[in-house]
């Protein structure tokens, strides 16, 4: 059977709502669907975090790819946003998706389709509850409140997988990914609570916490390298050390993720506590890539990357570091900031040389983190309001022309000040030292760095404008 008639059987065996029994594939393992409105012409398949495949589009915006002796668990499948998908050896998963709302949007069919909706429905009430625990403040209530809230949202997701169970087969692998969904994402607010309670003395606040309360952590497992691909146990594994980091030096220095002082104490906590190797190097090449992204310490960048490179064991994430640690040198403040090209909304090609004429601002986004787009066009916006001084720059990485034109148009974001970076993200990436959509560079009128790592998000980032139009 061809490619595309195995497709065309595929998507109408999905349009008629195929059972997981019947349809499962005898001659290989597939991963097909439709993307609509695509920003690119492929898909990427991953899996630990390395490249599978790229995956080509049809005239119709539908791909089928057979996935060549395939090992059961986690991968990443990317069209502009990422998602993390089970697959099993023999699974025929077709997905749907808008690029619009992506998370909102995404839906299986197929063998295997079951496990991967689920997957989604967790996810998304993840990010439900984010919202929630924000509106109503949960994170201000005290210990023992705190944790009757988050036990509560447990216990929805517990309910979800405990029907999902019953109704359909998964094997003990699969069980165990769901319920470390489930699990992960409440032992990380817990370890995230300390530090996001506004009490007037956070040590005080800290040593007041019963023992009981981290009860939990003799169930979580440190060293789990089959979990790594699981946002919840990532922001698990990053919020305790951030807690246990800050433990070590809560009486001398106030609590600053970013600060030298903290990072230090993280990466050694890290290289003691952490056995297994893929672990050890997440968390340690993470931890040293937030910090070489966000200082302007160029001594304490040294040290940490000394220590960093004489830890790592992963030869790949080594090469990605050394190579984020020398891109950094050309963003030190007081050199003029790159002279990239870019694209202005009339599809003229300019250079920062050319539009920038007074004190300006710049930052990045892109289509894929749509809210993160919205809030920082919309803060940018009121920003320059109020610091008429300022011009500000909104550069679109990662997106095709016409799809950044679309979203321009359809946010109503100020054409004006939007500009896309038309060469590959790795020259902008390598140039700039840019790897989070998060980096803001402030420069004056002539272009000169005052600052390469600020955050237009931070609560000092106002006082930091302030500061550059004194210097």
């Amino acid at each position: 059977m061809s490619v595309k008639l195995l497709l065309a059987t595929f998507l109408s065996l999905s349009l008629l709502g195929c059972s997981e029994q019947t349809h499962k594939a005898k001659s290989g393992t597939y991963l097909g669907g439709e993307i609509v409105n695509p920003t690119s012409n492929f898909v990427l398949l991953r899996k630990n975090d390395r490249l599978i495949d790229s995956i080509k589009l049809d005239q119709n915006n539908r791909f089928l790819y057979k996935i060549e002796n395939p090992q059961e668990g986690l991968y990443q499948i990317f069209h502009n946003e990422g998602q993390i998908i089970f697959i099993e050896p023999n699974d025929s998963l077709m997905l749907r998706v808008n690029t619009y709302e992506f998370d909102e949007t995404l839906t299986f069919s197929g063998f295997g389709a079951p496990r991967n909706n689920l997957l989604v429905e967790l996810f998304l009430l993840n990010e439900h509850e984010n919202e929630l625990m924000l509106q109503d403040e949960i994170y201000q209530q005290d210990p023992e409140t705190f944790s009757k809230s988050i036990a509560l949202l447990k216990a929805e997701r517990e309910k979800i997988l405990q029907d999902f169970l019953k109704k359909n087969e998964a094997d003990a692998y699969f069980e165990k990914i769901a319920e470390t969904v489930v699990n992960y994402d409440f032992y990380a607010r817990k370890e995230v609570y300390p530090m996001s309670h506004f009490g007037v003395d956070r040590v005080a606040f800290l040593e007041s916490l019963p023992q009981s309360f981290f009860d939990y952590r003799k169930d979580a497992d440190f060293n789990d390298a089959s979990l790594l691909e699981l946002y919840s146990y990532q922001r698990f594994l990053i919020n305790y050390f951030n807690q246990a980091a800050f433990k070590d030096y809560y009486k001398q220095e106030a609590y600053d993720p970013l600060s030298f002082t903290h990072n230090l104490h993280k990466l050694r906590l890290i290289d003691s506590q952490i056995e297994n190797d893929s672990v050890e190097s997440f968390l340690l090449t993470r931890t040293i890539r937030d910090y070489l992204a966000n200082s302007n310490d160029k001594k304490g960048g040294q040290t940490l990357y000394d220590m960093y490179m004489e830890r790592i064991a992963s030869k790949d994430d080594k090469v990605i570091i050394q190579e984020l640690y020398e891109s950094n040198k050309n963003i030190e403040t007081g050199k003029r900031i790159p002279n990239e090209k870019l694209v202005n909304f009339d599809n003229d090609t300019l250079s920062f040389e050319r539009i920038i004429n007074k004190p300006t601002f710049i930052f990045f986004w892109s289509s894929s983190r749509k809210s993160h787009a919205i809030r920082a066009q919309k803060l940018a916006s009121s920003l320059q309001q109020k610091y008429p001084e300022y011009s500000y720059l909104a550069i679109n990485v990662n997106d095709s022309y016409d799809n950044w034109q679309n979203t321009v148009s359809r946010y109503n974001f100020d054409s004006a000040k939007q500009y896309y970076f038309k060469d590959s993200f790795d020259e902008l990436a390598e140039d700039l030292a840019l790897n989070s959509l998060l980096k803001t560079f402030i420069v004056d009128r002539n272009g000169i760095i005052i600052n390469a790592h600020a955050n237009i998000f931070s609560s000092n980032f106002e006082q930091e404008l302030l500061e550059a139009l004194n210097q």
